[in-house]
């Protein structure tokens, strides 16, 4: 059973980052994120996604909750650009962030500005998407500024997964990523980064970066600890999201992850330093 502990030193920006994160909850439901992923560079793969993908502009947008998948169109998005052409996505998709729990990640595929004279600045949405389950919310009206091409990936949420979610042992396939080992995993977190993400090799991540990641867990006398999760899951589906599989029980508040190892698709920049607070439903 792992029982490193460590401590983090987090400059004042992430220090920032967390409070206003963390206050982000507590308020109304919104788009946590939009990060211009893709200019006109969409591989051909993303041709089974929506047919109009190849060589077009991919930005991921983050909801702050699980949304309904059935109110989800194309046009209930407006993008706008620094000069203020506004433009509707060709396709929205959830895929490849659709394993139970992920649907919040939205895929806007089309022509939203060219990096270099007139990027993309805000997305709103503009018609129904509607939270999943009962007392459903709306999100219509909600806005939130663009992450530039030329920036790295970044963790914008941290969740507590329920155990009846977390999918022991389950291998991975065709867009499902693989599950926590049931040998030793005691709870699960879920973080999800603000667009796809892969190692400094191009390939998925894997053992170097598991060692990298850090949950702080309350212990029940109110101290606090810092420790590696044992075993890295969610993996093999392509998306932006990664389970963090603990061995050790305690309330999790904080999830960390260093600078300079991810990614994104574009490969411009490598990921900056994150810490973000672990929402825990319920």
């Amino acid at each position: 059973m792992s029982t490193r502990r460590f401590r983090i030193t987090a400059p004042v920006s992430i220090l920032v980052l967390l409070v206003i994160v963390s206050s982000s909850f507590a308020q109304e439901i919104s788009l946590l994120s939009a990060f211009f992923g893709l200019d006109n560079a969409l591989p051909l793969g993303a041709f089974g996604i929506c047919r109009q993908a190849p060589r077009r502009d991919g930005m991921p947008v983050i909801f702050s909750e699980v949304i309904d998948p059935e109110t989800l169109q194309p046009d209930d998005f407006a993008v706008y650009t620094e000069s203020g052409i506004v433009s509707t996505p060709l396709c929205a998709t959830l895929s490849p962030a659709i394993d139970d729990g992920e649907l919040r990640t939205v895929l806007l595929i089309g022509e939203f500005g060219s990096a270099e004279d007139d990027p993309p600045a805000r997305v709103e949405v503009v018609g129904d998407i509607l939270t999943s389950g009962e007392d459903a919310e709306n999100f219509i009206g909600a806005s939130v500024e663009v992450t530039p091409l030329s920036a790295g990936p970044s963790l914008i949420l941290a969740e507590s997964v329920p155990p009846e979610a977390w999918a022991l042992d389950r291998e991975s396939g065709r867009q499902q990523g693989d599950g926590c080992p049931s040998e030793g995993t005691l709870q699960v977190v879920r973080v999800t980064w603000a667009g796809g993400i892969s190692n400094m090799e191009g390939d998925e991540a894997g053992e170097p970066e598991r060692l990298l990641y850090r949950v702080t867990l309350r212990q029940t006398d109110g101290s606090e600890i810092e420790v590696t999760p044992f075993a890295l899951a969610d993996l093999g589906d392509g998306d932006n999201n990664h389970l963090l599989c603990l061995d050790l029980l305690g309330e999790p508040v904080t999830a960390y992850f260093p600078e300079g190892h991810l990614f994104d698709p574009n490969e411009d920049m490598l990921n900056p330093e994150s810490l973000v607070p672990v929402r825990i439903d319920g």
